[in-house]
């Protein structure tokens, strides 16, 4: 298991990121997601292994990842262990999976895994299509990681919709994500919620700096 930096959220996890399940990490802007991301990478990093990180919205910044290795008295040589992919398109996003399988990596990550389906399928005459090419790619994608035996983590974002504020394509990414997190912001704080069950949510409290995530009590 990989730790997420956070005592509380890998209590809830059993341990941290498991292998041969896909994570998902979602909220809003501004409450964390990536950073959450960047710190279980530097986890990983720090325990040896090799990271892909597929990025398909262009922003990416090791520059972050390296202060996240400060604390931690980690050597910036270690983003040597970091293949990044920029992807531009879904088509390039299907053909990354091929790359997952043809390598030896210990930990995926997809940052954003739904935008480029969203930009691509955004007509209302899409909806189906957009839907179907994302099911399928989800499916390719929890399969890949039960047979590398290795942890996926995607990342997503929230829209705002007439029902309030929604994973994007979240009926579709839920039917086959094992672990979901959403990150909240509060008036006072930030919130975590983890579902690992349809009927159980546990949470944690957090603040963002700049060596990440940390946590709070639950008295604040």
């Amino acid at each position: 298991m990989i730790k997420t930096g956070l005592e509380k959220l890998d209590k809830i996890l059993g341990g941290g990121i498991r292998n041969c399940v896909l994570t998902d990490i979602f909220g809003a802007s501004g409450t964390g997601k990536t950073q959450l991301a960047l710190q279980i990478m530097a986890s990983s990093l720090s325990a040896g292994d090799t990271i892909f990180y597929q990025d398909t919205t262009g922003t990416f910044r090791p520059e972050r990842l390296l202060e996240l290795f400060q604390p931690k008295g980690l050597s910036p040589t270690l983003l040597d262990n970091v293949a990044v992919g920029r992807i531009t398109n879904t088509s390039e996003q299907f053909n990354h999976i091929s790359k997952i399988r043809q390598s030896n990596f210990s930990l995926v990550i997809i940052d954003n895994v739904t935008d480029l389906f969203s930009f691509e399928y955004s007509k209302e005459e899409q909806i189906l299509q957009k839907t179907t090419q994302l099911a399928k790619y989800m499916k390719e994608l929890s399969q890949v990681a039960l047979d590398k035996k290795i942890p996926i983590l995607i990342v997503n974002m929230i829209r705002r919709t007439a029902e309030g504020d929604q994973e994007n394509l979240g009926s579709v990414v839920s039917m086959f994500t094992h672990i979901k997190i959403k990150l909240i912001k509060k008036p006072q704080n930030y919130e975590g919620n983890v579902f690992m069950t349809p009927l159980k949510k546990d949470r944690f409290l957090y603040k963002i700096t700049k060596e990440g995530l940390i946590d709070l009590p639950e008295a604040i």
